[in-house]
């Protein structure tokens, strides 16, 4: 698993959900992971017809909200920010002194669905050959 980016992630678009996962060990940090399989047309050679894991590492604070409207479902974007609803229910926390890190991301889907997260960390792992490819 290796660091990435919101840059190297705004490449992340139509690329089919398989799983998302969310893991709370009872010693370790909470992450959420994506697993995606990712089209030949991607634009981002090293991910063009991969399979990859992305994981938030340390999440904080998360929010997924899914309408079961799209089968498969698929990874429209994944931008910078959360939504400002998502921050006015973190405010609370904030002002009794919660430290959250500073990463934000949104993940939109092309049914509607969303994952709103802080998280301390984005990690990405090529898996293998997609079965699209």
């Amino acid at each position: 698993m290796q660091p990435t980016s919101l840059e190297e992630l705004a490449w992340i678009h139509d690329c089919e959900l398989l799983e998302l996962t969310y893991r709370a060990p009872g010693s370790g940090p909470r992450v959420i992971e994506l697993t995606i399989n990712c089209p030949l047309d991607l634009g981002f050679a090293p991910w063009k017809g991969k399979q990859l894991v992305l994981t938030a590492v340390d999440v904080f604070v998360s929010e997924h909200v899914t309408f079961a409207t799209a089968n498969p479902e698929s990874i429209d974007a994944i931008r910078a920010g959360v939504s400002d609803a998502f921050r006015e229910r973190i405010a609370t926390a904030i002002s009794a002194g919660v430290r959250f890190p500073d990463l934000a991301v949104t993940v939109v889907f092309h049914s509607g669905s969303s994952l709103e997260l802080i998280c301390r960390q984005l990690m990405v792992r090529v898996v293998s050959r997609s079965a699209a490819s």
